[in-house]
């Protein structure tokens, strides 16, 4: 009989396209008492025998489609608190790779995927990865495959290494996940995707969904469910903890907590009272000198816990630059540097005026009822201030800055009625200050068609700052006529009131884009392994009618049989003005440029890989800049690592304005090494060592300047004065950090940080310029955190 229901398991698996024709199949439920399960990666109990495998593993990356060399067999089963995954990965002994990481973090090694729909309508889902170590990476999933790797749930798991292969156990409690009110039987959608790492990070799904399909979350496999009843779930965070300044000698104590209530299976309220977002984790060192804002991603837990119904287009997870990012809300908005009114002749601390605010608290609602799915969040900041210093007399200044108050709210209506996915929704926020009046209003809608060839979404934007009006408009358009080739065309619109960077984030506004991308994936290339290939066209205007960004790239990517990668890249970009660089001092003209990259990796899945990039990209007046890099990671064995990245940057041109029309072009050097070293006690206690530090010299050597009245190239001119405008920047960034995961989502941080930044005036050789970097801090502190979560 069980072999029987394994096989009806099986075929059902398998067979993706008799689905529609086939009942959905049943998982099977079981009391946990009856179950007795210890979580421990063996899979021991007796109710494992009971649960019917099943395989199906089909090769996706690369995208050949065949059937899995190794077999894999998978069981599940539930209870009342939630659901048991067991997986035995079948493979010859003594190729198993074991890596232990940070959480989150991408690397070649064994490991496998649970994928949840808990809609079972392709509306939402989870992606739960464990790692043989148990090293753990997990996301939210919108549709598609839009995943925020930010978000941590609070799902368990374990390995273990066996002769003939490892084996693995889940539980994924119903606490994580929101649930659709349903009276007694449910749907569910799952997917498996197992990562073998001698092979080079091949990787095997069931259903078999490679990423040259535009199907994913609702092409998982659907399951019915029955009498799931969650009782009502409560989850507590309390912390305590403690910071030291090494700078002002003075120390802070903080406790707190954080509430998540679940009235209900498919809604969600949660708070923080007094909460504590000191970073245990340092932001990159980027030196920006260009026109447009960095953006730094979300770290802050509260934040990223039922973020994604906040999520309104896939250019929310674009990339910095002209276009992308594009984030009606930003959450690092909310708590950051208060905006002071500092007096003229009254000297500050930059670091006391770039300090975070603290907050008051933070509400957060989250449901859905039907096809609606709903968001609210508001925050409340504390006051600030800071002590400076008159100039003439000496005297300490009290500089204070009110605090600001947030409010989100979105509303969402889906369905996926005969097949595909269509939807609508609205989104509002405003930043409520003595000195800021700002409102966006945006509508987003989103269609995916039944034969999954066609994706659209498009996003219509309104804002209101301070009196002023401004509009946008975001269209994206996918066609996919075969697995492996994509088309992709992307329109925008936006004029100069638009502004959504009071609580959102926008690079530029002003501007008119239509975009158009093509990519192909080739797995069947002799005596490669896989060959890839993009072609990007940009054409991006302003609203006066100048081209602000026009390119056209060509890409290609070898990947080898032995998982080597060779990849280069060609550029053109077209005469073009710039608008942003100068602010209102004026508009100059680019001539055409050329530029290029090429790269070679070797495979990541040995003990040390090896990473080489030569890129040049055009400069706006003279030569282009050349920027080499090369990486090293070496893992000699599955519980230390070493990564050290060196890049190298050289330019003959470097355009800096200096207001009123005036530009200096630089000859610059830049320096920027990257380490980052990790052992791990067990998968639950690490250590970690990062340094990033960034050192630029910069020769002013030809002046230039705009020609009044004219949108012409710049013109030669003398120097502005004669002091030196010559600078250096020496930036660093360190931190060693331990960190002993407790139990899920509970966590003890000790962390030391410290880093410099030295005067702009400060020349000497580059090693003297990290020494005093260091020597000569501007941040040196230490944290200790304990977060424990209690409750359901």
């Amino acid at each position: 009989m069980r072999t029987a229901l394994a096989l009806l398991c099986l075929s059902l698996l398998a067979a993706p396209s008799l689905a529609g024709d086939a009942p959905t199949p049943r998982l099977m439920r079981v009391e946990s008492e009856a179950a007795a399960m210890d979580l421990d990666g063996f899979l021991n109990e007796p109710v494992w025998q009971q649960v019917p495998a099943f395989d199906g593993m089909q090769v996706i990356d690369p995208d050949t489609l065949a059937p899995a060399p190794f077999a894999t067999d998978i069981r599940l089963f539930y209870t009342e608190r939630g659901i048991y995954i067991g997986v035995m990965n079948h493979q010859p002994a003594g190729t198993m790779m074991a890596r232990m990481t940070s959480r989150d973090t991408r690397l070649v090694r064994d490991g496998f995927v649970v994928g949840i729909d808990p809609s079972g309508e392709g509306l939402y889902g989870f992606f739960l990865r464990i790692n043989l170590g148990d090293s753990q990476t997990d996301a939210t999933i919108l549709p598609e495959r839009q995943l925020n790797m930010q978000w941590d749930g609070s799902w368990s798991g374990r390995t273990q290494t066996l002769e003939e292969g490892w084996s693995v156990e889940y539980f994924v409690p119903w606490s994580m996940m929101p649930l659709p009110q349903a009276e007694s039987v449910r749907n569910m959608g799952f997917y498996f995707e197992r990562q073998v790492g001698h092979l080079g990070g091949e990787a095997w799904s069931n259903p078999p969904l490679p990423r040259t399909v535009n199907e994913y979350l609702s092409a998982f496999h659907q399951y019915e469910l029955r009498d799931i009843e969650p009782r009502t779930q409560i989850t507590y965070y309390p912390f305590i903890s403690g910071f030291y300044d090494g700078i002002r000698h003075e120390a802070e104590f903080k406790a707190g907590s954080e509430l998540f209530w679940r009235p209900t299976t498919n809604t969600q309220l949660s708070a923080t009272l007094n909460p504590d977002f000191g970073n245990v984790e340092s932001d990159d060192v980027v030196v920006n000198l260009t026109a447009f804002e960095t953006f730094f991603p979300e770290k802050r837990s509260f934040f990223l816990e039922g973020q994604d119904i906040f999520n309104t287009s896939p250019r929310t997870s674009g990339r910095g630059g002209p276009g992308g990012p594009i984030q009606l809300l930003n959450t690092r908005r909310i708590g950051g540097a208060p905006d002071y009114d500092i007096p003229d002749g009254v000297e500050t601390v930059a670091t006391d005026v770039s300090r975070p605010t603290e907050l008051l608290g933070a509400l957060k609602f989250v449901g859905q009822a039907g096809n609606w799915r709903y968001g609210a969040l508001v925050a409340m900041e504390d006051d600030s201030e800071i002590k400076g210093t008159d100039e003439t007399t000496g005297s300490r200044v009290l500089i204070a800055a009110d605090g600001r108050d947030f409010a989100v709210a979105r509303l969402l209506y889906e369905s996926t009625r005969g097949g595909g996915r269509r939807s609508i929704g609205w989104m509002g926020t405003e930043v409520i200050h003595d000195d800021i009046d700002a409102a966006v209003n945006a509508v987003d809608m989103h269609y995916f068609s039944a034969d999954s060839r066609w994706v659209a979404d498009a996003q219509f934007m309104h804002s209101e700052v301070d009196g002023e009006s401004g509009s946008g408009l975001l269209g994206d358009l996918g066609f996919r006529p075969r697995r492996g080739v994509n088309h992709g065309l992307r329109l925008t619109w936006m004029d100069d009131g638009l502004q959504l960077n009071d609580l959102g984030f926008l690079t530029r506004n002003d501007q008119m884009n239509l975009d158009y991308n093509y990519f192909r994936s080739e797995p069947d290339v002799p005596g490669l392994r896989n060959r890839q290939t993009s072609v990007f066209l940009t054409n991006q205007w302003n609203n006066d009618g100048r081209p602000v960004r026009l390119g056209l790239f060509f890409n290609r990517e070898y990947t080898y049989l032995n998982n080597h990668r060779f990849s280069y890249s060609l550029r053109y970009f077209p005469a073009r003005v710039d608008d942003r660089l100068g602010g209102d001092s004026g508009v100059f003209r680019t001539a055409d440029r050329l530029g290029f990259n090429i790269g070679y990796r070797t495979a990541a899945s040995k003990p040390l890989a090896i990473e080489v990039e030569l890129r040049s990209d055009p400069n706006e007046t003279g030569p282009a800049r050349y920027r080499s890099s090369g990486a090293v990671a070496w893992r000699p064995n599955d519980r230390f690592s070493f990564d050290l990245r060196l890049e190298y940057t050289d330019q003959e041109a470097l355009l800096v304005h200096w207001g009123d029309g005036q530009y200096t072009s630089y000859e610059s050097h830049q320096w920027s090494p990257r380490l980052e070293t990790n052992y791990f006690i067990t998968a639950k206690q690490q250590l970690r060592f990062t340094m990033q530090w960034t050192g630029l010299k910069a020769f002013s050597d030809r002046f230039w300047q705009i020609r009044p009245g004219e949108v012409a190239h710049l013109q030669p001119a003398a120097a502005p004065h004669e002091d030196s405008v010559d600078f250096t920047i020496s930036r660093l960034a360190f931190q060693a950090r331990y960190r002993w995961e407790i139990a899920p989502l509970s966590d003890l941080f000790i962390v030391y940080t410290r880093g410099g930044n030295l005067p702009r005036d400060t020349f000497t050789p580059f090693l003297e310029l990290f020494e005093r970097a260091w020597n000569d801090p501007v941040v040196d502190t230490i944290a200790i955190k304990l977060r424990y979560r209690l409750g359901s």
